[in-house]
């Protein structure tokens, strides 16, 4: 074993070089000195690893998947593929519906037609669902029911589909080292190295009330004083002795105030009055403001790519394609529901409600339209609060429903357009859905050059798109992304080829060629199965993973230090190669983890300080071994060499337990236990190596002089 020891010892050499440089740039950029080294090291060795979240700082979140409107969309989608294959295969027009989370009824307008329900047709559905409650078919309705272990299966389906799209989400982002795991029913998501936001509101907030200020002393006012809010960020409290602040604010904002919202270049951020707090008596030269919504949105947007990212995350990119309705009478009234809410009264002055006549649309080869009505709005809340409390005798039937788009319009002269909400009335059932997209690009309009989306549909989906086109020309389809139509084309002839353009619109905070892009990455992931509900949010500061590390940092510290102490003292010279061995084993595990591009957690940490101890017992058993062997009369090199042949096999089995728990930790746990788990790994695969190999070297070179006939052990 003895043979070949410079070379041994060249490749031990030449190893320990590549840790160093691979170490080294990591180390560096922690501690923001990345730029002092020479560009060879860099642009060589690019692999590092990352502090966690735990260790940095970040961002910590917790979704819960709504698993219930998974369920509906699958009995929805199935409902629809019933009344297709009715009317594909069998030329019977039936109603499927979905009833509650598990069932579909299907209803034949005769119930002699129920005999063409065979499994040609209903095969779409008897794979999840069973028929029951036959009694009632021979008044023509069939019931199906989904069967409780495909409920089950679909429940866990829907949180599983929800994390591979939310990765690939993350993934197209480009962002470096998330940690994303499920937990029950939730999606945890950890993202390293976010920035504090509650520093850039409040950054945004005084270079606003800078701005603020000789405004409204240009406007009259005599003194000015700001209390900021140590809760909300984004709020402040503006005190103008011997004024009304609201009519101060009004004169020296002539153009800009409007619904309580402060919009002026000259502030570059929009700003909200606020109410007056209850039962604080409400002083006329008081007013509180806060930075609205949106602007708060656009600032988060332009210091972090974070706050873009998780408007990605959330986005359930539900893609539909449904018939605009504004022909079918509403009732017994005669007209269409728009038209008929409207000459009824339903709408009145001082709901910020507005109702027009679009305009006439169709085709001569097709339908034409006439006199469709809209509602507009600048918040769509009030076009939703006005439907929501409508009396029941004037709310849509279950086959159709209000949508909301915006709409860009100039509602004062020489202005620029506003971005005003609209409502359509369309089919509640979609006709095509993004399930069916099989490519998604940027692409540019050839007349105006704006960015916009074009999709590819699959075979099935370009079947039901050509259908649905050629049935309706002269109609409109509301193009419907999350819940709100971002285009409403007409159909001028039958489209074939599944050929799809989404126009943009803009996005505050975002051009619409960075919206078109974020849009094709969510698109190309998939839609989410259901909503993601943010139930935690948590942002780990700097400040605590820099004294997470300084804990971690001493706790190595001191745990090599007891352990060189005790090896030196009870072991002598050999002491001193297996603290050499400690040492190398550490530069190996974070080389190891470099090259790997792993994070490196607090309980990582732990691990490492772990495997030190783990190193040691290789040593001590060897070496225990090694004076055995002196006691019973073996020479110094025999010692040595049967030291290490028998010591071997013990070592082997009691790191392969620890390895086995290892795996199972990263197998099943998440978090900061997998970042425990992967050091853990790596340090037991590092200490076996250091132990037998490297310490053995060095004993291989002493027993290698000529009169050697003692070890110091």
């Amino acid at each position: 074993m003895r043979r070949f020891l410079k070379t041994k010892a060249l490749l031990l050499l030449t190893l320990i070089g590549l840790s160093i440089l691979m170490v080294v740039p990591s180390i560096a950029q922690i501690l923001g000195r990345d730029k002092d080294l020479p560009a060879w090291i860099t642009t060589t060795f690019k692999s590092r690893f990352k502090l966690g979240l735990d260790l940095q700082g970040g961002l910590h979140l917790e979704y819960s998947v709504a698993v219930d409107e998974a369920l509906e969309n699958k009995l929805e989608q199935i409902a629809s593929e019933l009344q297709s294959a009715f009317k594909e295969k069998k030329n019977v027009i039936v109603d499927a519906q979905r009833v509650g989370l598990d069932r579909v009824d299907i209803k034949f307008a005769d119930p002699t037609q129920i005999a063409t329900a065979e499994d040609d047709v209903l095969g779409i559905a008897l794979s999840d669902m069973e028929r029951v409650d036959t009694q009632d078919e021979a008044s023509g309705v069939i019931h199906l029911k989904m069967l409780d272990a495909r409920l089950a299966e679909n429940r866990s389906s829907a949180v599983s589909q929800a994390l591979d799209t939310v990765r690939r989400r993350i993934d197209a982002m480009g962002i470096a080292e998330p940690n994303i795991y499920p937990k029950n029913r939730q999606i945890v998501i950890e993202l390293p190295g976010l920035s504090d936001t509650t520093t850039e509101i409040k950054a945004a907030r005084k270079d606003l009330i800078a701005k603020l200020r000789p405004i409204l002393l240009a406007a009259g006012a005599g003194q000015i004083t700001v209390a900021e809010s140590p809760r909300e960020p984004e709020a402040f409290k503006l005190t103008v002795p011997g004024t009304t602040a609201r009519e101060l604010l009004a004169s020296a904002f002539k153009d800009g105030l409007r619904n309580d919202k402060l919009n002026d270049d000259r502030l570059g951020l929009e700003l909200e009055i606020l109410a007056d707090d209850a039962g604080a008596g409400g002083s006329p030269d008081v007013v509180n403001l806060r930075i609205s919504e949106a602007a708060r949105d656009k600032v988060l947007e332009e210091s972090s790519d974070f706050r873009r990212l998780l408007k990605v995350i959330e986005r359930a990119a539900v893609l539909e394609m449904r018939m605009v309705d504004d022909e079918t009478s509403f009732g017994d009234t005669g007209k269409p529901y728009l038209r008929a809410l409207y000459e009824a009264g339903m709408v009145t002055e001082g709901m910020g409600i507005a109702v027009n006549e679009t305009g006439d649309y169709g085709n001569e080869k097709g339908f034409t339209v006439k006199e469709p009505y809209a509602f507009y709005a600048r918040e769509r809340a009030n076009l939703e609060a006005f439907f929501d409390n409508l009396p029941p005798e004037w709310r849509l039937p279950a086959t159709h429903m209000v949508a909301y788009g915006i709409q860009p319009i100039v509602t004062r002269r020489g202005a620029e357009p506003e971005a005003i909400w609209r409502t359509y009335v369309v089919k509640s059932r979609a006709e095509v859905t993004g399930e069916s997209i099989v490519t998604a690009n940027v692409g540019f309009d050839s007349q105006t050059g704006t960015p916009e989306v074009n999709l590819k549909l699959d075979r099935a989906g370009a079947d039901r798109f050509e259908a649905m086109s050629g049935e309706n020309i002269g109609r409109k389809m509301a193009i419907m992304l999350d819940d709100e139509v971002s285009s409403d084309p007409v159909f001028n002839d039958r489209i074939p080829g599944g050929n799809v353009r989404i126009t943009m619109g803009q996005t505050p905070g975002q051009s619409v060629r960075e919206a078109a892009n974020d849009l094709v990455k969510v698109l190309k992931s998939g839609s989410l199965p259901a909503r993601l509900v943010k139930e935690f949010e948590i942002r780990v500061g700097a400040d605590l993973g820099k004294d997470a590390v300084e804990s971690g940092f001493w706790a190595f510290v001191f745990g090599l230090g007891a352990v060189v102490l005790f090896t030196g003292v009870y072991y002598r010279i050999a002491g001193v190669i297996a603290v050499f061995a400690l040492i190398l084993n550490v530069l190996l595990i974070l080389a190891a983890m470099a090259f790997f591009q792993a994070t490196l957690t607090l309980p990582g940490m732990a691990g490492i300080v772990l495997t030190l101890g783990m190193a040691v017992d290789a040593n001590v058993i060897i070496y225990e071994r090694i004076r055995e062997l002196l006691r019973d009369g073996y020479t110094a090199r025999a010692a040595i060499e049967a030291g290490y042949d028998r010591a071997f096999t013990t070592i082997l089995d009691s790191q392969l337990t620890t390895a086995i728990a290892g795996i199972v930790l990263w197998q099943y746990g998440s978090g900061p236990i997998r970042g425990f788990a992967i050091t853990l790994l790596i340090g037991i695969t590092t200490s076996i190596f250091t132990a037998v190999f490297c310490t053995r070297l060095f004993f291989d070179f002493q027993a290698n002089r000529r009169g050697f006939d003692r070890v110091s052990i």
